[in-house]
C-alpha cells in the first residue's frame, strides 16, 4: 500500500517519518520491518534526487536490465495530455526499416492497488519496449529484486514506471513525482498483475459483446496465432474482423454460466462502470473505433487489413 501523507506505507495508520530517507511513514517497527525488503532497494538514494535538477522534470523509476535495483531518475516532461517523461532513444532504435527512429513503446496504467482493489492516490505507468517479447531483449533483473523472484508478468528489456494526477481517461493529466512509497505498488503489479474483482468476466463479456470493445490480452493471443498460420501458409490472409471475433470468444472457466444463459439486461452498477473506467485508463481494452484509428494511422496496417478501412469497396 502506497503511503499518502502520514500515513503508514504497510497499515495505513498515523506514522512517523523514516529517519534516513525522510520520505515514506511507519507506524512502528513491525512494519517498517516488513517492508524493508522493498524499501531498502530505495531507501538511501531517495536524498540525491529529492530535488529536480531544473524545471519541467518529473521523477521516474527505472529498472535496468542488468543492475540489481531499480533507480531514481529525473526525466523532462514531454507535454502531451497526459504528461510523460521524454524518452528519446532510451529504449532503443526501431525495427530494421526505422533504425533511425526510437523504438515503439506499450504502456499499462494502475489506478488500483493490485491487491485490493482500493483507488490509489495517483496513477501509475509502467512504460516497457513494444517488442521486447520476441527481439531477443534479456530479462530485467532489477525486476527480481523487489519481487524476490522472477516476476509474473513477463516483461524484459528496459522498463520505466511514472506517475500522473488521477484524472478519468481522455482528461488532461499532469505528472507527479514518484517516491519511495511506490515501489511496494508497481512490485504488486509485477507479481501479481491488475487487481481482478469478482464479477469481472461477466463485464468483461457484456464490455465486449454490447459495446464493441477488445480485451488486449484477447488480441494479442489472436495475432500470435495469426503470426504462426502466416509463416507455416504465407497465402493465408487474415482480417482485423476475424481476430477481433478470435478476441472477443468467451472464456467460461468451471462452473460458470454460459454467456448465452448470462441476463446482461441487469443495470450497470457503480461497481462496474468504475472496472470499466479501469479498463479503458489501464489499457487493457480499447474500442473498435480506437483500432479504427490505429489502423488508419499505421500505413502497414492499412496495407495489411484493408478490410477495416473506411475507404474499403
Amino acid at each position: 500500500m502506497a503511503s499518502t501523507e502520514g500515513q503508514c506505507a504497510v497499515c495505513s495508520k498515523p506514522g512517523k517519518l523514516c529517519s534516513s530517507c525522510q520520505n515514506i511513514h511507519y507506524c512502528g517497527r513491525d512494519c517498517q520491518k516488513a517492508d524493508w525488503a522493498v524499501h531498502k532497494l530505495l531507501c538511501r538514494a531517495f536524498k540525491a534526487v529529492r530535488e529536480p535538477p531544473g524545471p519541467n522534470m518529473m521523477r521516474v523509476l527505472v529498472f535496468p536490465v542488468n543492475n540489481a535495483k531499480p533507480e531514481f531518475r529525473w526525466m523532462p516532461i514531454r507535454p502531451t495530455k497526459v504528461q510523460r517523461p521524454e524518452t528519446g532513444f532510451l529504449f532503443g532504435t526501431g525495427n530494421q526499416y526505422l533504425k533511425n527512429a526510437p523504438a515503439e513503446t506499450d504502456f499499462r496504467s494502475l489506478i488500483q492497488d493490485p491487491k485490493i482493489g482500493e483507488r490509489l492516490r495517483h496513477r501509475i505507468t509502467i512504460q516497457f519496449r513494444e517488442a521486447s517479447q520476441k527481439d531477443g531483449s534479456l530479462p530485467n533483473a532489477s525486476i527480481q529484486s523487489p519481487v524476490g523472484g522472477p516476476p509474473a508478468l513477463k516483461l524484459a528489456g528496459l522498463v520505466i514506471a511514472y506517475s500522473n494526477v488521477d484524472v478519468k481517461r481522455g482528461e488532461e493529466a499532469k505528472n507527479t513525482n514518484l517516491d519511495t512509497s511506490d515501489l511496494n505498488i508497481i512490485k504488486d503489479w509485477f507479481s501479481h498483475g491488475f487487481f481482478e474483482c469478482k464479477d469481472e468476466q461477466f463485464y468483461e463479456e457484456r464490455l465486449t459483446r454490447k459495446n464493441g470493445y477488445l480485451n488486449l490480452a484477447g488480441v494479442k493471443e489472436s495475432f500470435e496465432t495469426w503470426e504462426a498460420e502466416q509463416r507455416a501458409k504465407p497465402a493465408r490472409q487474415w482480417t482485423l474482423e476475424d481476430l477481433s471475433s478470435l478476441a472477443m470468444l468467451p472464456k467460461i472457466g468451471k462452473g460458470q454460466t454460459p454467456p448465452a444463459e448470462r441476463d446482461f439486461s441487469i443495470p450497470v452498477s457503480k461497481e462496474e462502470s468504475a472496472w470499466r473506467e479501469e479498463q479503458k485508463t489501464s489499457g487493457r481494452s480499447f474500442s473498435t473505433n480506437d483500432m479504427q484509428e490505429t489502423v488508419e494511422c499505421n500505413p502497414w496496417l492499412a496495407n495489411a487489413l484493408p478490410s477495416f478501412s473506411k475507404n474499403k469497396k
